[in-house]
């Protein structure tokens, strides 16, 4: 089994706090408008932010990938454990996303089409550039080998 890049932690834990003031703010100022206490506003404001900001770091621990010989296999989760499995033959082709936060770091994410989907049915966020673009080349290697040996009809 293959981890992401320890830098994609970086991210989820920059998200997690901006998140975290924004949704803790909100349900504080709920909090404090019904009940007019201070103490309980604050509590509500530290509880959701401490929770939003452990979060990222069980979402890390929890996120699997593995390259087999005829499947791509990712299995992650922290409340909801997923694990999905996609045949190469059924690829339909590997793409690599950089937004600007990830252009930053050094990551990518690789999205995995298959036939008969609208959306990409697998991703894997906070991959190294280098191994996304290796992980690219590898699956569509992989998708044309089992597609040589699959009869469609």
């Amino acid at each position: 089994m293959e981890k992401l890049d320890k830098k994609v932690l970086k991210l989820w834990i920059g998200l997690s706090i901006v998140s975290g003031l924004i949704i803790g703010g909100v349900v504080s100022f709920g909090v404090y408008y019904f009940s007019n206490s201070q103490t309980l506003a604050l509590l509500t404001f530290t509880l959701i932010f401490l929770v939003d900001i452990i979060y990222p770091y069980y979402r890390y621990k929890n996120w699997f990938f593995e390259v087999h010989n005829d499947h791509l296999e990712i299995m992650h989760g922290v409340l909801f454990k997923t694990s999905a499995v996609i045949p190469f033959v059924r690829v339909q082709h590997i793409d690599t996303d950089r937004g600007p936060i990830e252009r930053i770091l050094g990551l990518a994410t690789l999205n995995v089409y298959t036939a008969g989907s609208m959306g990409s049915d697998m991703m894997i966020p906070g991959l190294s550039r280098s191994r996304a673009e290796e992980m690219q080349e590898e699956l569509k290697e992989k998708a044309i080998q089992s597609e040589k040996g699959f009869d469609a009809v």
